[in-house]
């Protein structure tokens, strides 16, 4: 007996390899806007967990960490300590915490192991350059673990001065609750910011790429009076996101929107076309600002 053997011609082949590459196509969007979701979703998770430490270490303290501490020095700032690193206990990282020597500054040897810890907590999983980023400042032996966030200075040019803010957080800082009379969920505590280059055509002076670290600010070598604070704060100068953001404002990888913990612990997504006064009423905490919705 004899029968017909018969497999696929080579339209038909061709056929199923389009109907596959159609649903591939169709899939694949939907892929990735679940993997940006639950990215998103556990940069929010981030914001929450650092709201509520600063939430805690006001309950213990009686008030908010200090953007960073400052102590002037000829080597440059001797102390650079920053809110991140001032709630370790509160994110229950007393090991962190307990790693570094609080007794020197940041940049002496003794806390170069520690400095150089990233911390999860601290990034963005949409930030692709920060959990394997340093800030160098002095060349490879001052390298500072890169971060995603930033604590609010508020409207004023952060490099104008480092304590005259109209925001929760500056240098040596010491803000209580009730320093905050715009209301806690009226004001920004928390927002983000990616590294890497500005947008095109963003400048600030001679600096092009954002710069943020989590434990400290840190002092410039060849300028003992500079004590970077942006690398740890932010300032209301440009809405979200905005073309011209500069290492002094929040850029966040989230499309449209950048997400914000406020000073009640709560966290929001903030469009990047809310309207600047309103953006710059958020960041300050004592203006008497009616605020609506956002």
């Amino acid at each position: 007996m004899s029968g017909n053997r018969r497999g696929f011609t080579l339209i038909e082949l061709l056929v199923v390899i389009a109907i596959i590459a159609v649903l591939v196509a169709l899939l694949l969007p939907a892929v990735q806007h679940a993997r940006a979701a639950a990215r998103s979703s556990s940069c929010r998770n981030n914001l929450k967990q650092l709201g509520l430490a600063l939430q805690n270490y006001e309950s213990a303290h009686s008030l908010y960490p200090p953007g960073y501490l400052y102590k002037p020095s000829p080597q440059g700032n001797a102390m650079g300590f920053s809110w991140g690193a001032m709630i370790l206990p509160q994110l229950e990282r007393d090991d962190m915490y307990l790693q570094f020597n609080w007794n020197v500054p940041i940049w002496d040897p003794a806390n170069m192991m520690a400095r150089e810890v990233h911390l999860p907590v601290f990034l963005c999983p949409s930030d692709h350059v920060s959990g394997q980023g340093f800030v160098e400042m002095g060349g490879p032996q001052e390298r500072y673990a890169m971060a995603s966030y930033v604590a609010s200075f508020g409207p004023p040019d952060l490099d104008a001065t480092q304590e005259k803010r109209d925001g929760v957080f500056s240098r040596n800082s010491s803000t209580r609750t009730r320093d905050i009379a715009d209301g806690l969920s009226n004001t920004l505590a928390i927002g983000e910011r990616v590294n890497g280059p500005f947008a095109p055509g963003a400048s600030h002076g001679n600096h092009f790429e954002f710069e943020t670290a989590w434990m400290s600010a840190i002092r410039e070598i060849t300028d003992p009076t500079d004590d970077h604070g942006h690398l740890v704060l932010f300032q209301t100068g440009h809405t979200p996101n905005n073309p011209l953001s500069d290492d002094r404002d929040v850029s966040a990888p989230h499309f449209a929107r950048a997400h914000f913990a406020l000073a009640d612990g709560s966290v929001r997504p903030i469009s990047e076309s809310i309207d600047f006064g309103v953006y710059s009423a958020l960041g300050t905490r004592a203006d008497d600002d009616q605020i609506g919705e956002f």
